[in-house]
């Protein structure tokens, strides 16, 4: 019997590219306004290829996004003698957007029903706030990549959301868009899931019996599984 449910975050409730997107061309103006001589000659593609430098260079804080993030303002500050407080700033005012997301259709309506017959958690590699996109209502616990050390789809972090749950792993179900962070990561601990394939990505190992496009079709399959 199914007693938890736990949902990935990013390109499950919401498509995450624009999100990122636009949150650092805010971040680029934001620039602009307060360090112009900085933002003449640091653009956005460049401050990509300085989060993945900064990623590859510290592999001990790789799972958090946040401590790579402001690790990478850090940077900025230090080759240009910015101020100290500048990081943080920075990272603060790119939140503000990076938290401005639009949820898939039927997101709220199917969590709203879950939540009434189901225990909810969230398992997540990334730094989004519940709290602040005014969603944490639905939820009991969350599972951060940053808190447990390990991200998806380490069996560590799907072992923490066990735990947190009080659930043994044929009692919960995780639902998420990545095939390899998701479904292999919950099947590594013989958690249940369901794949939510927005795209109609092709995969020689998926079970269509697990599958869903959009979650109009979750609590349909949910009532299936059992």
């Amino acid at each position: 019997m199914i007693k938890c449910i736990t949902f990935d975050l990013d390109d499950t409730l919401w498509k995450i590219e624009p999100v990122i997107t636009r949150a650092e061309i805010f971040f680029q103006k934001w620039l602009d306004s307060n360090y112009p001589t900085v933002s003449e000659k640091f653009n956005i593609e460049l401050l990509r290829k300085l989060m993945k430098q900064t990623s590859l260079e510290n592999p001990d804080i790789k799972h958090d996004l946040t401590k790579i993030r402001i690790k990478a303002y850090s940077h900025l500050k230090d080759l240009y003698n910015l101020p100290d407080d500048m990081p943080l700033k920075a990272f603060n005012y790119f939140m503000e957007y990076r938290n401005n997301v639009t949820l898939f259709n039927g997101v709220e309506d199917t969590l709203e029903e879950l939540k009434k017959k189901y225990l909810l958690g969230t398992i997540t590699n990334g730094n989004a706030s519940l709290q602040k996109i005014g969603i944490d209502k639905y939820f009991d616990f969350e599972i951060k990549a940053s808190e447990v050390g390990h991200m998806k789809p380490k069996s560590e972090i799907f072992t923490a959301a066990l735990s947190a749950a009080n659930c043994k792993p044929e009692e919960m179900i995780h639902i998420g868009d990545s095939f390899d962070k998701d479904v292999m990561g919950a099947k590594s601990v013989n958690i249940n899931y369901i794949w939510i394939n927005h795209d109609d990505i092709i995969e020689n190992d998926a079970n269509e019996k697990y599958t869903v496009r959009n979650f109009s079709e979750i609590e349909k399959l949910l009532d299936k599984i059992g």
